[in-house]
């Protein structure tokens, strides 16, 4: 019997694995007489009416079990531990700007996970480079249809692609075509770094996208700008240029971008009525430069690579308009020492962006904004998603201390709002504290804060909440 298994999670009631008795923390070692070594696996064997499993229980006795359903559109009901069931693909590059390499000492071991997995990358959104696909694997990415893909390109000249990821780049564009050539569709990335793989770097490689055999196969080109930490190689350090690091040099960077890649917009969008490639939010913020309306997003293909997520935010907050200044309205324009009763709590990169949401909501004297910085990851790291929970507990605190002191509000009683993005899928922090932790250790500082839904009807929902507690406590007092 293999020893590829995939352990199952839970079984919805009712559903057809529980009528078949099958239970949580079972394992399925094979489905339809085959070895599901993934999801996709599973996905491409259960797509029927009828499905033979060999499940093994937790005292390790195998038994077959047939499940049935009316329909296709019916759920099986198991829900697995893992997307993959024989192990990660690691990555074998040496990109000089891996994040991974990047990490402190102390970032726990899967936080270090460096994986390089076609099937993560269908299947969750990560990109890849194609360096380690093999024959067998691009079979059956052909055979099972495993599109679209997510590929970090960076660059089409050999001599700059080498410098960046390493010497298997060669290989990753001949998988590339190949897959190409056999229909499979690609989001592509380009991670840009200044003085390296753009300017005419960058025009070679997007004429190399746009070649009419590849043209039709490449969704989406997303371009993000390097990222940098206080533990990157030296090499990195060496690479990067004042552009990445000095924020007037910055700045004129950003715009260059903006306007080279702008021309590119445009010519897409008259000829295919598509924009095609599109920027990450950083480079509009670091240019103090407008966003491009909605529409030029195409439905926001790169959403998760930080491309639209502002302009979504907003978005949503004006949706939610009258929520928000409902909610609002039943704060205190200031509460009795003269200071408003809630601050919320962003990354740097988001200032801006957050002073102009307070002002078009009308929230003056009644929210402020705390500004986080990112000493965990320190170099250029600054949006509110990698926030660590030791910075955030170090700001508010310090902040809370400040209030307390100039006697604008009284200790634990003035509301952090700190948004749920924080935390990773099993709601824990880069720095491993779940939501209970960070509650109760800012408790015994003093700091009173809440996990707010990151979107307009979470915040409106936590102001509402802190307001009726301010009323009771109000009525109490009197």
């Amino acid at each position: 019997m293999s020893d590829i298994v995939a352990r199952i999670k839970t079984v919805e009631a009712g559903s057809p694995a529980d009528r078949a008795g099958i239970k949580a923390e079972e394992y399925v070692y094979s489905v339809n007489g085959q070895t599901a070594v993934d999801y996709i696996d599973w996905l491409w064997e259960s797509d029927g009416t009828e499905l033979e499993l060999e499940v093994t229980d937790v005292k390790g006795k195998t038994r077959p079990v047939t499940l049935q359903r009316d329909g296709l559109q019916d759920s099986w009901g198991i829900e697995f531990d893992d997307l993959v069931y024989d192990g990660i693909i690691a990555c074998e590059n040496d990109c000089v700007f891996c994040f991974m390499k990047q990490l402190p000492a102390t970032a726990r071991k899967t936080l270090c996970v460096k994986d390089d997995d076609y099937r993560l990358s269908f299947l969750q959104g990560n990109f890849i480079t194609l360096t380690n696909l093999e024959d067998d694997d691009k079979q059956r990415i052909i055979e099972q249809r495993i599109s679209p893909l997510r590929l970090s390109f960076h660059a089409a000249d050999k001599e700059v692609r080498q410098k960046l990821i390493g010497r298997n780049h060669a290989k990753a564009l001949r998988n590339f075509d190949d897959l190409i050539e056999a229909g499979i569709d690609f989001h592509i990335q380009v991670v840009l770094v200044p003085g390296v793989n753009d300017g005419d770097v960058l025009e070679d490689t997007l004429r190399y996208l746009k070649d009419s055999k590849r043209l039709p196969h490449v969704l989406s080109v997303g371009i993000v700008p390097v990222a940098f930490t206080q533990y990157a190689p030296t090499r990195l350090k060496e690479m990067l240029g004042s552009a990445s690091m000095v924020p007037a040099d910055r700045e004129e960077w950003s715009k260059s971008v903006i306007d080279q890649v702008q021309k590119h917009q445009f010519a897409e969008f008259e000829e295919r009525e598509l924009t095609w490639v599109y920027l990450a939010d950083e480079f509009y913020i670091h240019a103090h430069a407008p966003f491009p309306l909605p529409d030029f997003y195409d439905g926001f293909p790169q959403l998760e690579n930080g491309i639209g997520m502002v302009l979504n935010f907003i978005a949503d907050i004006r949706d939610n308009l009258e929520d928000l200044q409902t909610a609002l309205a039943l704060l205190p324009q200031h509460n009795q020492t003269g200071s408003e009763t809630i601050t919320i709590v962003c990354g740097e990169l988001l200032t801006q962006t957050w002073l102009g949401i307070l002002s078009g909501i009308q929230a003056g004297g009644k929210l402020r904004l705390l500004p986080v910085k990112n000493r965990y990851f320190g170099g250029n790291v600054s949006v509110t998603g990698l926030l660590a929970g030791a910075d955030i507990l170090r700001a508010v605190k310090l902040d809370s201390d400040y209030l307390h002191e100039e006697g604008h509000v009284d200790a634990g009683k003035h509301l952090y709002l700190i948004p749920d993005c924080i935390f990773n899928a099993d709601g824990i922090t880069l720095d491993d504290y779940s939501a209970d932790q960070l509650v109760e250790e800012a408790a015994r500082q003093s700091v009173h804060i809440t996990l707010y839904e990151t979107n307009a009807a979470g915040l409106a929902a936590d102001i509402r909440n802190h307001a009726k507690e301010q009323a009771k406590e109000l009525k109490s007092d009197a």
